[in-house]
C-alpha cells in the first residue's frame, strides 16, 4: 500500500474517533488523546541477519469506560519502522559487510481491553492490532548490495512485504488522569516476509523459499488527554 492512501485511511479513522469521543457522564468517560512515542522494532526470523533500530510513533487514542474497573482502548497509530541488514556491496568480492538500512510507514488500528489497577493511575492492557504496511524501502543504492549470506539476492527482493499484518498487544499505562506513559509489547501473528516468497525469492535463492518472519516490538510513549 502506497504512503498516500495508508495517510487517507488514517485520517478517515481519526475523524470517525474524535466524532464520538469526549463524552463525560455520572463517572463514566470516552475521552480522546493525543499520543507519540519510539517504537523499537524487529522482525523475528533465522533467515535474514536483521538487526532492530528505533523510531518514532504517533496518533490518536481513546479510553472508554466499561464496568467498574474495566475500559476499551480503540485508536490508530501511525508508524515509522525501522531495521537494517548486513550486507556487501556487490564488487569487489572481498569488500566489508556493513548495515543496510530499510524504512518504511505503516498505520495501525487497535481495540484493547483494559483494567484499571490504581483507579486512573496504573492500568494494563492488551489485544488485537490490524497493521497496513506501505513498502519496506532500502537505500537508494541497494540494487549494488549482496544481503550477507546470499550472493543472489540484494535489497530490492524483500522491499514487498506483506501489506497486511495482525498483531497481539500487551502493554501497561501509569500517570494521571490527563497525561500518561505507556510501555507494550507487540507480536506479529502472520508472516510479515510471506510476499518475497509468493513473487519467486525462492527460485532466485532456494535456501530462502520458505522464508519466515513475525513482527517483534516494543513501543513507548506519552499520551496528553484532551
Amino acid at each position: 500500500m502506497t504512503l498516500k492512501k495508508i495517510l487517507i485511511l488514517g485520517f478517515f479513522c481519526c475523524f470517525a474517533m474524535a466524532s464520538h469521543s469526549q463524552r463525560i457522564w455520572d463517572g463514566e468517560y470516552n475521552r480522546l488523546g493525543l499520543q507519540a512515542g519510539v517504537n523499537h522494532f524487529n522482525i523475528n526470523t533465522d533467515s535474514l541477519p536483521i538487526t532492530p533500530k528505533m523510531s518514532w510513533t504517533a496518533g490518536f487514542t481513546t479510553w472508554d469506560s466499561f464496568y467498574n474497573d474495566f475500559e476499551f482502548i480503540y485508536g490508530i497509530n501511525f508508524f515509522d519502522f525501522k531495521l537494517s541488514m548486513d550486507g556487501r556491496v556487490k564488487q569487489p568480492q572481498d569488500s566489508e559487510y556493513s548495515e543496510i538500512p530499510f524504512t518504511m510507514i505503516g498505520v495501525q488500528a487497535n481495540f484493547f481491553g483494559s483494567y484499571k489497577l490504581i483507579d486512573h493511575y496504573l492500568s494494563i492492557h492488551g489485544g488485537p492490532i490490524l497493521q497496513i504496511n506501505g513498502k519496506f524501502d532500502a537505500r537508494q543504492d541497494a540494487e549494488y548490495f549482496f544481503i550477507e549470506g546470499y550472493d543472489n539476492v540484494n535489497p530490492i527482493d524483500l522491499e514487498e512485504i506483506s501489506s497486511v499484518n495482525f498483531n497481539l498487544a500487551a502493554g501497561i499505562a501509569g500517570g494521571l488522569e490527563k497525561v500518561k506513559l505507556w510501555l507494550q509489547y507487540q507480536y506479529g501473528i502472520n508472516n510479515i516476509l510471506k510476499k518475497p516468497t509468493e513473487e519467486g525469492l525462492g527460485e532466485k535463492e532456494p535456501a530462502l523459499a520458505d522464508l519466515s518472519g513475525h513482527i517483534s516490538m516494543v513501543t513507548f510513549g506519552l499520551i496528553i488527554f484532551l
